[in-house]
């Protein structure tokens, strides 16, 4: 019996979820939750309760947040401490709230690939996913956290819709004064095609693809703040208009269902001068038509008419 009792804690110890420290006391490092697959079998979890832990999933696991469910990472202790770090594994936003920790402003949700990696580090952000970067303190001034940030190259995300805020930072007076990010891609992969976003992009040596009908304004537009932006609606219909902060323009895919193809678009314009112009041609042609009808009028009266008075 004893040696049966040693293989169950042995068991429970190499379980997919490992709480090293379920305490609310002082934040540390060790107030996280560990998702892993020791067997590379490609587990799947189901998050669908709150949860006030920093969250790590990797080694192939695939991890769902659903349910409404909220992950609220502890205040952190040191600037980056992310909410939910995704590290050679899967994570599925469906349902839900995503809150970095406060203080020094956590990270919501962190993307990283290890190098030769079986399985890259990848996310999807579903319409009814909420991603906060956390807020910073007023004690001293402090940038308030990244909502999402993509580490390695291979890493990728991809956002259908939601919810995407940075978090505020904060001087010894006021805070919003040194936001964080609402996306910001040291390496790795951001796909855009839906979501409500409000924060700056920030891209260093990654990609940022947009669907919809987008336009880059470049930081010498006249017309603009003289920083560079991206404008416009995404195919989710979704407004966009954010900062963009890098070397590399964004990737801009047109997406005809959001706005017609230019050259329907051109093809309509015509059409309509072409009917401006036909309408023009008929009405100019009316006048002579009743004139030549009354003239005719007149012949047939005097045909009829005349005799009659001889």
């Amino acid at each position: 019996m004893k040696k049966m009792n040693t293989m169950a804690s042995l068991l429970l110890l190499s379980a997919a979820v490992l709480l090293t420290s379920t305490t609310n006391a002082a934040p540390s490092s060790s107030s996280r939750i560990y998702y892993n697959d020791t067997l590379g079998e490609g587990s799947t979890h189901d998050l669908t309760t709150d949860i006030n832990h920093n969250i790590v999933v990797s080694s192939g696991v695939t991890l769902t947040l659903t349910s409404d469910a909220t992950i609220t990472a502890p205040s952190s202790v040191d600037n980056g401490e992310s909410a939910i770090r995704i590290e050679d594994a899967i994570f599925v936003g469906v349902n839900g709230t995503i809150r970095g920790g406060a203080n020094f402003g956590g990270v919501g949700v962190t993307l990283t690939t290890t190098r030769n990696s079986n399985t890259p580090a990848t996310a999807l952000f579903d319409t009814a996913i909420r991603v906060y970067g956390g807020d910073a303190s007023r004690n001293e001034t402090t940038q308030g956290g990244d909502a999402i940030q993509i580490l390695q190259s291979g890493s990728v995300a991809t956002f259908l819709g939601g919810q995407i805020v940075a978090g505020k930072g904060c001087n010894k007076e006021i805070c919003g004064v040194v936001d964080g990010y609402a996306l910001k891609v040291i390496q790795g992969r951001a796909v855009i095609k839906g979501g409500v976003f409000q924060g700056e992009f920030y891209n260093l040596q990654g990609s940022i693809q947009i669907y919809g009908c987008v336009t880059f304004h470049d930081k010498d537009d006249e017309n603009d703040d003289g920083r560079s932006r991206i404008k416009g609606v995404l195919s989710d219909g979704s407004v966009i208009n954010v900062v963009y902060v890098g070397d590399d323009e964004p990737e801009i895919i047109y997406d005809e269902l959001v706005c017609p193809p230019p050259d329907a678009t051109e093809a309509a314009a015509s059409a309509s001068d072409t009917s401006s112009s036909v309408g023009r041609a008929t009405a100019s042609l009316v006048p002579a038509r009743s004139i030549a009808s009354l003239g005719l009028f007149s012949v047939i009266l005097l045909n009829v008419i005349m005799p009659v008075w001889l």
